[in-house]
């Protein structure tokens, strides 16, 4: 428990915490860590944020604190913002019934013991004591982190019928935690695999940036596979799930990835299906296209390829081909140009005002387009060089 405490305390919120914790304490409420801080507590590393739940209401919250974010107050959700950190806190509740498959109709208010008995996976129902400094487990929790085995609390079709985004969750579980689906919940997922259809794009979204960047990828897709969730939302992609790690990377740029074998319909109907941002889309596509026949994009005169390289999804797509070893010194050649011309490409030497009254229509842009070109290859390097080049384009 001594390691539970220490990992607890060292994440940088954690006086943002013990604030609350006293102010709620001092009104005679209870406040209790919850969810998957606690666990990861337990597996032995720090999570990323730390959530409180607590049998004060969030009217109460809202009297209590001087700053707080009402990101769901129907279902008992503040948010409290102290000393910069930005802190989660829910009020102890039982769900009422769900119709729509993500939220429930109402909810009750209610202790601790209902409120872990309406959360998702054992592991994720656990609660840390902030008075007494202990674990309280009332799903046997604390058994299934120790035999690395994701279950759900309860019934799993009923978890799963209550809000369907869970069952991609439990794909996505099983490889952050490196966990092994139990049996039941396993053949609850396959079973009721179609209702993931119904989760929203920006929901599933989120659900496959985590799963992408999670500890064994692998197995994720794995049970994505078996249970039928990647034929309901990925039909085309081919029964593989080996999967290659880059660190850091953004959603997009793991999207891009599981998304690289798909052909041009079925990358569409992806993207129009996890409902990403103009930007995120414009980056996987670029990518997209450029790993199809990576040989053509160095067909094109070095000009174009340097310009190219200010799209996000082009220079990604060529720096995942260097980390597999392909074409590693055109790439490379290529990067150091791109970075001999400095942290930004250089203004055009040439402008419109240049070709006034001398060229119109398309050929302005043309004609600007071989300047900028022969500036980034290094064949025009002042304006009066440029200038004399653009009387002999002219001519």
């Amino acid at each position: 428990m001594d390691q539970v405490r220490t990992i607890l305390q060292s994440h940088p919120h954690w006086p943002a915490v013990e604030a609350i914790y006293h102010r709620l304490a001092g009104e005679g409420y209870k406040a209790f860590l919850a969810g998957g801080c606690v666990r990861d507590a337990l597996l032995g590393f720090k999570a990323n944020d730390l959530d409180i739940a607590t049998d004060a209401t969030p009217e109460t919250i809202e009297n209590l604190f001087e700053k707080t974010i009402n990101v769901g107050k129907v279902f008992g959700v503040m948010r409290v913002l102290v000393g910069g950190a930005d802190i989660e806190v829910a009020t102890f509740r039982n769900d009422g019934n769900y119709q729509d498959g993500r939220r429930p109709d109402h909810v009750v208010f209610s202790t601790p013991e209902e409120d872990a008995e309406r959360r998702d996976f054992t592991v994720n129902a656990l609660f840390y004591d902030l008075e007494n400094h202990r674990i309280l487990d009332f799903v046997n929790g604390q058994v299934d982190l120790k035999k690395q085995i994701l279950r759900t609390v309860g019934d799993p079709r009923k978890r799963f019928q209550e809000d369907h985004l869970r069952l991609l969750r439990g794909a996505r579980f099983a490889a952050q935690l490196d966990f092994a689906v139990e049996p039941n919940t396993l053949a609850a997922m396959t079973e009721m695999a179609s209702a993931v259809k119904t989760v929203s794009g920006e929901r599933l979204r989120d659900e496959m940036g985590k799963l992408l960047k999670s500890k064994n990828v692998s197995l994720g897709l794995r049970v994505m596979q078996d249970t039928g969730l990647q034929s309901e939302l990925f039909p085309w992609r081919a029964p593989d799930v080996s999967w290659t790690a880059y660190p850091g990377c953004e959603i997009w740029q793991n999207l891009s990835l599981f998304l690289r074998t798909a052909q041009k319909f079925d990358l569409e109907k992806s993207i129009e299906l996890l409902r990403l941002s103009t930007k995120e889309k414009r980056g996987i596509e670029d990518a997209w296209e450029l790993w199809q026949n990576p040989e053509e994009f160095f067909t094109q005169r070095l000009g174009l390829q340097i310009q190219l390289l200010q799209k996000p999804g082009k220079q990604w797509a060529l720096e995942v081909l260097m980390k597999e070893g392909r074409l590693e010194e055109q790439i490379l050649s290529l990067f150091i140009q791109r970075r001999d011309l400095g942290e930004e490409l250089p203004k055009p030497i040439l402008n419109g005002e240049d070709l006034k009254g001398k060229l119109q229509g398309p050929a302005i842009g043309q004609c600007l387009q071989e300047a900028y070109f022969l500036q980034l290859e290094g064949t025009l390097k002042e304006r009066k060089q440029a200038l004399s080049w653009l009387e002999g384009y002219l001519k």
